[in-house]
């Protein structure tokens, strides 16, 4: 049976939570678009009902202007024949002969009717141009009625055509990305199977998944350091596989192990593999190592961070912290002593040091200055490998004695160093294995 990869179950999982949130995302997002679209259709169709009203109420009052035009004009012909009528009388009155007296009757009365008539031609006159104006003016008014509507009809109607593009554009994206998720949930549940079948051959890589999955609320009691301990104490089969594992979920960890594997591919002679061999114990060690203690730790809290940093004093200086586990879901114990201990819902923080003794000792002064970055935190250690015992009972007690004053105890859980760099060194030298 061909190795399957459960780094890559894990990536497949990953890419369908993906999917199922863009999913969601889109879905969330075409609704609230639809809605828009709808309300745009809702306020152009409550515009054009309007635009519609305002033309009816324009035309009307077209319509009465048109009539007082004409009502005007009636008045004003009315008034020139009273007019007429006027002047005709006083002429006939102004013809009369005169007595023989020499006297004339007068005309005083025509002259004020006269008068009279001219005036009210005047007004009727002044009533026909404002009607006039007031119909131009309702005539405009009308026209521009007449174009609001059809502006109001030609935005309802591109309000609509939106919106039915709106829920096309939709419902093809979302037709696009369920089938992209009923693809890749098929593609994980055929990789879950393999994988099934694989860990039910492969103890070594059933027993890493199982410590990669382990839920430490099933643990009776508190966490203890013997737990902890157990938790980094994995096998060379179980390293080789968590190898594997940070090369498919890692792209840092699979670029560092892609260069040095390239370099040791290109290597001629002893001498250049020597050198990509040594890096690879500097570098790539270290970094495995921290993954083993992080790893190791994660389940105990529902978050856990890497090289957070702390600033210490007033100069811009700081320190990093290789990992800080918050939230924590049990208790934990890392030792005796003050500060070796961690309720639920606290933290703990951790500097990793992976080295030979002297390493080790040689680092002190730096670990030291490290601790200061840890008092934040319930319970706080630096983790180191095993190689702390290979120190003289003198040098090892100076150490602990150091860091334990510094606020950080000196703790011995990760794999010797050899082990680590056996594990790095095989899995550089190897390329990567066939995977499903």
């Amino acid at each position: 049976m061909a190795q399957v990869s459960i780094g890559r179950v894990e990536n497949l999982e990953e890419f369908v939570r993906g999917l199922l949130s863009m999913r969601e995302v889109l879905e969330s997002s075409c609704r609230e678009q639809i809605v828009i679209a709808e309300t745009k259709c809702g306020e152009a169709r409550e515009e054009a009902q309007n635009s519609e009203d305002m033309r009816e109420s324009a035309f009307q009052q077209k319509q009465a202007a048109q009539q007082r035009l004409g009502e005007t004009q009636q008045a004003l012909e009315s008034a020139e024949e009273m007019l007429g009528a006027a002047k005709s009388m006083l002429s006939s009155c102004q013809a009369l002969p005169w007595d023989e007296d020499e006297l004339h009757p007068g005309c005083s009365s025509e002259e004020s009717d006269v008068a009279d008539a001219e005036a009210a031609v005047d007004r009727a006159q002044v009533g026909v141009v404002q009607a006039q104006t007031t119909l131009e003016q309702a005539r405009e008014s009308h026209l521009a009625m007449e174009r609001r509507v059809e502006c109001a009809k030609q935005a309802l109607t591109i309000a609509e055509l939106s919106r039915e593009q709106m829920r096309a554009e939709c419902a093809v994206r979302l037709a696009a990305v369920s089938q992209s998720v009923d693809v890749a949930t098929g593609r994980l549940a055929a990789a879950q199977q393999a994988l099934n079948a694989y860990l039910a051959t492969n103890p070594s890589a059933a027993q890493f998944n199982n410590w990669l999955k382990w839920n430490p609320a099933q643990h009776a009691g508190p966490i203890t350091p013997d737990t902890l301990r157990d938790r980094m104490n994995l096998s060379p089969e179980q390293r080789r596989v968590f190898q594997e594992y940070l090369y498919d979920r890692n792209r840092a960890y699979r670029r560092l192990v892609d260069k040095y594997r390239g370099e040791w591919a290109g290597a001629r002679g002893d001498a250049e593999r020597n050198i990509v061999a040594r890096k690879t114990r500097i570098h790539l060690c270290g970094e495995f190592a921290e993954q083993i203690a992080r790893y190791a730790l994660a389940p105990l809290g529902g978050r856990i961070e890497t090289q957070g940093r702390t600033f210490v004093g007033d100069n811009g200086r700081y320190t990093k912290t290789d990992l800080l586990v918050t939230d924590l879901r049990v208790p934990v114990i890392l030792g005796r002593g003050e500060g070796m201990g961690a309720p639920v819902g606290g933290s703990m923080a951790f500097e990793v040091k992976c080295g030979k003794a002297d390493y080790l000792y040689a680092q002190k002064d730096h670990m030291v200055f490290q601790a200061t970055g840890h008092k934040q935190a319930d319970a706080q250690c630096t983790l180191c490998s095993r190689d702390i015992h290979d120190l003289s009972p003198e040098k090892e007690k100076e150490l602990r004695d150091t860091l334990r004053q510094a606020g950080s105890p000196m703790v011995g859980m990760l794999p010797r160093k050899n082990e680590i760099d056996q594990s790095c060194l095989e899995f550089i030298q190897k390329g990567e294995e066939e995977k499903v």
